[in-house]
């Protein structure tokens, strides 16, 4: 099902938002067990962290076109193919989910830290902060950095097998308020919608879910906001 952006792009334009240059679609952990199972058909790639070499700085997967190259942010040196995301849904207790999304983040970030390379070439402009940063990443970040891997992998498998009464997105640049959800707004039949030509699947609590995350999601920003949010260090099509 679309998610984030794509849906609002969905419902309000009948396609991609002009200015947002991805794609977001979520699945329930189940399937997205599934789709990592899957051959991808000759010219693309399915990427994720369990099944790649490459220090990739998220857990959801990218279905890539192989035939492109994008390196998104220049501190992550991991090159792709232009994408799409593939977000997995998990069940979690309501309860729980602060504490458990909590500790999952901080293992992301240790493994990130770990990953991140650091541009000497502007170092002499960067603040103090910053300057700790980079040295506290390579005297302990990086040398832990395959003890992060595991772990974060190990975090990731045990939120795919947690039950609850909430679905959560551990990996995720929002709050915990923006990203546990009612498990009523994914049950019954989907929603159908436009997308450039294609009539695509939305939860069937679509409204209620991206009023949770954005408010009034059918009022576009200001045109001085109207960008890409999106890093794209190197493109090659």
């Amino acid at each position: 099902m679309l998610f984030r952006s794509s849906a609002i792009g969905a419902v309000r334009h009948g396609g991609i938002i002009p200015w947002d240059d991805d794609v977001d679609v979520y699945m329930p952990r189940e399937d997205f067990r599934k789709f990592l199972a899957l051959q991808a058909p000759d010219g693309y790639d399915i990427v994720h962290l369990s099944r790649s070499n490459q220090p990739l700085p998220y857990t959801y997967a990218k279905f890539c076109d192989a035939h492109s190259i994008i390196w998104e942010q220049r501190k992550y040196p991991c090159r792709i193919g232009v994408f799409i995301d593939v977000f997995p849904l998990d069940e979690v207790p309501a309860a729980e989910a602060p504490a458990l999304r909590k500790v999952y983040l901080q293992r992301l970030v240790a493994y990130k830290r770990g990953i991140r390379r650091t541009n000497f070439g502007a170092w002499w402009r960067a603040s103090l902060r910053d300057k700790l940063a980079a040295i506290q990443d390579f005297l302990y970040y990086r040398p832990m950095t395959s003890r992060s891997r595991r772990l974060l992998l190990e975090a990731d498998a045990a939120a795919a097998a947690r039950k609850g009464d909430r679905y959560i997105l551990y990996d995720n640049i929002y709050g915990d308020a923006k990203v546990t959800y009612d498990k009523a707004l994914f049950e019954g039949e989907p929603l159908k919608a436009d997308f450039e030509g294609l009539s695509v699947p939305l939860p069937s609590g679509n409204d209620r879910l991206l009023t949770q995350i954005y408010g009034d999601y059918m009022t576009p920003p200001p045109p001085e906001k109207r960008r890409s949010l999106h890093h794209h260090y190197f493109v090659q099509l």
